[in-house]
């Protein structure tokens, strides 16, 4: 009879060593089929648990990963999870090399992959950040990989308000988080937990500058906490000049950037969220132009720690640690509320502490108004239009503190969303169909949005028509890809579409004089996306093109219509041919 072979020889332990040192998922499998001693001895392997946490760092919650870590390791079958999440991968890259190759369902496709949530978070943080620069397509994958991230993470944020709405269990910092999801999470992928890790962090360091910290009374605390996040430069903005700066509405970017600024509703959520990990009971309050800080004593307490009747009224400090870290003294605290134009018999009302709903809709409305800042002033590196989308999404979604008049206020801005989302946002069909459309049930609005709904959805449905440079359609002098420079506003784009004359409606071309230009109405129309994301319709002439490669900003907003940038051609290469074939 034939002897096994060398490697056969050895006793069940030492394989079970070897395949424990296998490096893929792949490797395990084929060196399974070898036979079946080998396959019964994978099979039953806990190499599958190693592969499932050194492979994924992301995981839905119906995992419930954290628990499967807690039990012994024989309680899960690590192989069928593993094999699960394998073929979520696999699926949604089928799905993703697909929507690189048309324009046809290629929202659809988009949608499929973000349904998948922090399943696919691993497969698109490596098409966007591993992609290498000589790929054939490098930018439509990465804008691709980073847009479906972002519709990701926009689900996310608009749970947690959806949250918040139903039954207001969520913390302060995390709804503010949410607006920060729409502009930064594609950088920081783990945006909510490493915002509270750092408030973690920060509350360990002012616990650290007592002895005993928990021997202070709540007054001492108060105080203490405003003293180190003052003196650390964590809260406030002494940039005064660029108070409404938008950059200063997002937590995370207070936390971490270099600069620490934010407005006070900012600096007073991260004192809140210091103070509560320190056992403190602080809370913002909606005082007109300057959100406070109220800081409650325990039943039972005063602030400075003595016995107290607990029928007795609970005693409050106010704080203002954007400016000061003092406590506000009751004359200060009614002087600055008669400024605000508060008569005294409602000083009560603004003097407690605030819910959380508020303070993101006073954020949202905040958020507007720094978006026209930026408009009419210095222009903002974030993103606008995800700005306004952000506060858009959380004033419908939330309404209003009052119930009765939440619907009210989500007419009033439900055709502002639309507009957002019909215009910069069209990928996100499935989130307004969830969160939207309930909300608008049996009212006309509703027919409305899902006539948009279906006409989006057929539009992705058909093929696009094609536009061939022939004889009725060869005067167009620039084509798909051309980088240019506006000759008269100076501002720079590049091609994505174009018309043999102009195409736009008579209104149109009346208030912007195009029949005043030199060429008029008869010459070639482009559609151009601006080094500011905008969206334009240009007359040829005013049209200068440029053969430079675009900055890298330019480069990455490219991906969503081309595959590179072209050094030899100086042009990107198209990844619209459906639409332009001879472009």
């Amino acid at each position: 009879m034939k002897s096994l072979p060398s490697l056969l020889q050895l006793p069940d332990e030492l394989l079970d060593c070897i395949i424990s040192q296998l490096v893929t998922p792949t490797d395990t499998v084929y060196f399974g089929l070898t036979c079946r001693r080998t396959h019964n001895l994978v099979r039953a392997s806990l190499v599958w648990r190693r592969h499932c946490l050194s492979t994924w760092q992301y995981w839905t919650p119906r995992h419930d990963l954290p628990a499967k870590l807690a039990q012994p390791p024989l309680h899960t079958d690590w192989r069928q999870l593993c094999t699960e999440r394998i073929r979520i991968d696999r699926k949604a890259a089928g799905l993703f090399e697909a929507l690189l190759l048309s324009q046809q369902h290629r929202t659809q496709r988009m949608q499929e992959i973000a349904a998948g949530g922090r399943d696919v978070q691993d497969l698109l943080l490596r098409l966007k950040d591993g992609t290498p620069d000589e790929a054939e397509d490098v930018l439509a994958r990465r804008w691709h990989a980073e847009a479906i991230l972002g519709m990701v993470h926009r689900t996310a944020a608009t749970a947690t308000w959806r949250r918040l709405q139903r039954d207001r269990e969520v913390s302060l910092e995390e709804a503010l988080c949410a607006f920060d999801m729409f502009l930064l999470a594609a950088d920081r992928v783990e945006l909510v937990g490493d915002v509270k890790a750092e408030l973690d962090r920060i509350a360990e360091c002012v616990r650290g500058t007592a002895d005993v910290f928990e021997e202070l009374s709540t007054r001492q605390r108060a105080l203490r906490i405003a003293e180190y996040l003052v003196s650390e430069g964590l809260v406030g903005n002494p940039d005064t000049a660029n108070y409404h700066a938008l950059r200063n509405n997002f937590i995370s970017i207070a936390l971490f950037s270099e600069e620490h600024t934010s407005l006070p509703l900012q600096s007073v959520a991260i004192y809140c969220a210091v103070a509560k990990r320190l056992g403190v009971d602080a809370r913002p309050s909606n005082v007109p132009g300057h959100v406070l800080a109220v800081v409650t004593a325990p039943l039972g307490q005063s602030l400075d720690g003595g016995p107290k009747d607990a029928s007795d009224d609970l005693e409050r400090m106010h704080m203002d640690p954007w400016r000061q870290t003092q406590e506000i003294t009751s004359d200060e605290l009614s002087l600055r509320l008669l400024h605000a134009g508060i008569p005294p018999y409602q000083h009560s009302i603004f003097i407690s502490g605030a819910d959380t709903l508020e303070m993101i809709l006073r954020t949202s409305r905040n958020i507007l108004r720094s978006v026209e800042g930026a408009r009419f002033g210095a222009p903002s590196q974030l993103d606008t239009e995800a700005a306004q989308y952000s506060a858009a999404w959380a004033m419908f979604i939330l309404g209003d503190s009052n119930p009765a008049l939440a619907t009210m206020q989500r007419l009033q801005c439900w055709d502002f969303l639309l507009e957002k989302f019909h215009t910069h946002f069209p990928h996100d069909s499935a989130l307004v169909t969830e969160n939207m459309l309930p909300m608008l049930e049996n009212l006309a609005e509703h027919h409305h949005v899902s006539e948009v709904l279906e006409r989006m959805q057929e539009e992705d449905r058909v093929p696009k028509a094609q536009k061939r440079r022939d004889a009725n359609n060869s005067g167009a002098q620039f084509r798909i890809g051309h980088y240019f420079h506006h000759k008269r506003y100076g501002y720079r784009g590049f091609v994505v579409g174009w018309d043999p004359h102009c195409a736009a409606g008579q209104a149109w071309i009346m208030r912007m004089g195009v029949d005043e230009l030199p060429r008029g109405r008869e010459q070639p129309f482009y559609n151009i996306v601006g080094e500011d994301r905008s969206r334009r319709y240009v007359a040829e002439e005013n049209i200068e093109r440029l053969n430079e490669r675009p900055p890298q900003d330019m480069l990455r907003l490219g991906g969503q219509f081309f595959k590179r940038w072209d050094d030899e051609e100086g042009k990107f290469v198209s990844n619209i041919c459906d639409e332009y074939p001879d472009d």
